[in-house]
């Protein structure tokens, strides 16, 4: 049983291959530069980032095959504890295409194994021994194939009902879903935000600030204690029952978006477990976010990277109620 209060699941865990092609064309030959392996997802992602910034988590998911086996080696390598479920096939290998000449970042994911019923099962067994009213559940990323479509919103709803947190940042109907069941707090980016609310070109270089946060508000519904919307380099909105603030982003040279989200919910997490006031929060999510960005990979940001650029975090409330 874990010791951990942060659990992040990862239902389709993923090896992470970055390869650096300078000038990438299709439909061309290209030349890898330079390459990196990476365990990755998610959950994954945020146990990294967590582990990267001084803290502690478990990393909950179902593995398969010989990616499965490189995942769990790679964890142990960086002592942080994972439980996960093994299924038949392979985990999926993603390509992440890193051009530094044109400065773009291409993914290209796999689908990852079919998870039967049998698999979720066990891993609803593991997920939810020994949690109490301090635990903290991640549920982040893609569900994969397998799972039902409302299968983070049937978990948010059981680890309410032990009194547990819980971050959820998803896409599509797993988002909407998992809001039904209400999140202590909740990350979608602004193109997450734009689909789950079906609005058209919800832009943060088109649109103010305040018509973003008036969307992003329907998300506060009930009892859910935070929205935070990433605006990728613009910086991040931070919508409470009472507040809303926005933090600038800070300039930085990109060296890879993977993971970048996944910093940010990691620094949310470490938050939430220690309950900082809401200035160390928006400060920490916005430098985490940073720091990942300017890490080449999905590679773990340092606690130095996260420190420097949330010293650089400015920030501003633009609505308030007293």
């Amino acid at each position: 049983m874990s010791n951990c209060r942060i659990r992040t699941l990862t239902l389709n865990p993923a090896v992470d291959r970055t390869v650096h092609i300078e000038d990438f064309a299709v439909n061309q030959v290209n030349r890898i530069g330079w390459s990196r392996l990476d365990a990755g997802g998610k959950g994954i992602n945020v146990s990294k980032s967590i582990h990267g910034f001084g803290g502690l988590s478990e990393a909950y998911g179902i593995v398969a095959g010989s990616a499965g086996g490189f995942i769990e080696n790679y964890l142990s390598d960086l002592n942080i504890g994972y439980n996960f479920v093994w299924t038949d096939g392979e985990s999926r290998t993603n390509i992440k295409i890193v051009d530094p000449r044109n400065n773009t970042h291409t993914d290209i994911n796999d689908q990852g194994p079919v998870v039967t019923e049998k698999a979720l099962a066990e891993l609803e067994i593991q997920l939810f021994t020994g949690v109490n009213p301090d635990t903290i559940f991640v549920f982040s990323g893609s569900i994969g194939r397998g799972p039902p479509i409302d299968i983070y919103k049937r978990w948010i709803a059981k680890a309410r009902s032990f009194g547990a947190r819980t971050i959820l940042d998803a896409d599509g109907e797993a988002l909407r879903l998992g809001l039904e069941a209400v999140p202590t707090l909740v990350k979608p980016n602004i193109h997450e935000l734009e689909r789950l609310l079906g609005l058209n070109s919800l832009d943060k270089d088109s649109l103010p600030l305040g018509k973003i946060a008036n969307a992003a508000k329907t998300l506060l519904a009930r009892e859910t204690e935070w929205v935070v919307v990433s605006l990728g380099s613009g910086g991040a909105l931070f919508l409470g029952q009472k507040i809303t603030l926005f933090a600038r982003g800070i300039p930085v040279q990109v060296q890879s978006t993977v993971g970048a989200g996944d910093a940010m919910v990691a620094a949310l997490a470490l938050s939430l477990e220690r309950r900082d006031p809401l200035s160390a929060m928006v400060t920490a999510a916005v430098g985490a976010g940073t720091a990942a960005v300017a890490t080449e990979g999905t590679a773990v940001p340092s606690r130095e990277a996260l420190e420097h650029y949330r010293s650089l975090v400015t920030f501003e409330i633009i609505e308030e109620e007293l």
